[in-house]
């Protein structure tokens, strides 16, 4: 735990040299010289401090302010091409944190977790073959190979509806504002599987 700047100079003052040899430099005389030579000491030590306490928060790119921009510099461009500058703090942490700790993975409980690690609760789906004998009334028929198609479900960010007197030649009549974290999945899913986007009313 960092100290104050009185902290440290009180510190530093229980060191001085202590005797009459010292009259004139005693620690706590009065306007002591000791105090006065220590003081821009103790300030600059007490900063020392509190930086080296604050890096503690450095080391995940969760928490980092300060080594923020050196985790995006290694980590390079972003893959899905967005702008590290025109998102908020907490959203490069999210995406530095995503891309900092990847290592890859073919299972649903990966892509839950690649999307709550920027923050997006997802579910998923699959689709199985029917076969005759296991198939119920009512049951979608699933032919090949539409087993190799899953469908990731997430909340509905926003939408835009066309309004006449408001809307322009060329705008479109209905637009759902997508999640980011669909590049993110797009990029590392099997390569032999699709993948669809279902977004659901909360």
């Amino acid at each position: 735990m960092s100290r104050s700047p009185d902290q440290v100079q009180a510190d530093l003052l229980a060191h001085a040299p202590q005797g009459w040899v010292w009259p004139h430099l005693a620690p706590n005389a009065p306007d002591s010289t000791f105090e006065t030579l220590f003081k821009p000491l103790a300030q600059g030590l007490a900063a020392v401090e509190a930086t080296a306490e604050a890096m503690m928060e450095e080391i995940d790119p969760r928490t980092a302010t300060l080594l923020l921009p050196d985790f995006e510099r290694v980590l390079g461009p972003d893959p899905c091409g967005r702008d590290p500058s025109t998102m908020s703090l907490e959203q490069r942490r999210q995406l530095a944190h995503q891309r900092w700790t990847a290592r890859g993975g073919a299972s649903i409980p990966y892509f839950v977790a690649l999307a709550a690690k920027r923050g997006v609760a997802i579910t998923i789906s699959e689709n199985r073959v029917s076969y005759a004998g296991e198939m119920v009334c009512g049951d979608e028929i699933v032919e090949p190979p539409e087993q190799f198609i899953w469908t990731v479900h997430l909340a509905l960010i926003g939408e835009t509806l066309f309004e006449a007197g408001a809307g322009q030649a060329g705008d479109r009549l209905y637009d759902l504002i997508l999640s980011d974290v669909e590049c993110d999945i797009r990029r590392v899913k099997p390569a032999h599987t699709e993948v669809v986007f279902n977004y659901e009313e909360a």
